[in-house]
């Protein structure tokens, strides 16, 4: 990974874009812990979990942005760009970073899927607008965060948005 990568700089619009996200995750929060305790504590987990996760992968990249700000989708990078510091002696092997990505990508995937039984049980209206807000968010992630991020052409997320834009004529 290039060192020479320059702050990412679109701050701004990341955080107008994740910062509502971050009040949908505490919003679902108290939902589970009213439906059930059980589905919170699991929800709840799953954020560190893609949080330590996420910093491995970023030490295994070497990415530019440990340590400050790092536009990662749904917001995990404000802690995991911190955490990876922590982490950036720790051994790393293709093994961890697999194991690594893949427990990121499941509980990321948990924290999309765990609410939608309650959110349908609570109303259906509930589940469409939280699945039209995920759907929006990734979409508007993908097209104006991952192109201006230093590691685009490493992260899946920025593989796919470099793709659809060339596909679209928009570099």
């Amino acid at each position: 990974m290039s060192r020479s990568c320059v702050p990412y700089q679109r701050r701004s619009v990341y955080l107008l874009l994740t910062v509502p996200m971050i009040g949908l995750y505490i919003a679902i929060a108290v939902l589970l812990w009213q439906r059930s305790i059980a589905a919170f504590v699991v929800y709840c987990a799953l954020f560190p979990v893609v949080a330590i996760c996420q910093s491995y992968v970023c030490v295994y990249w070497q990415c530019p942005h440990v340590g400050s700000f790092a536009p990662c989708v749904g917001g995990f990078c404000l802690p995991s760009s911190q955490i990876a510091r922590l982490l950036r002696n720790v051994r790393r092997s293709e093994r961890g970073y697999t194991v690594a990505v893949s427990l990121a990508s499941l509980g990321l995937l948990g924290i999309i899927f765990v609410p939608v039984y309650f959110l349908y049980q609570a109303s259906v209206g509930y589940l469409i607008v939280y699945l039209g807000i995920v759907v929006a968010y990734a979409a508007s992630f993908l097209w104006f965060i991952c192109p201006a991020c230093g590691t685009r052409h490493i992260c899946p997320g920025g593989q796919a948005s470099t793709r659809v834009r060339a596909l679209l004529g928009r570099h």
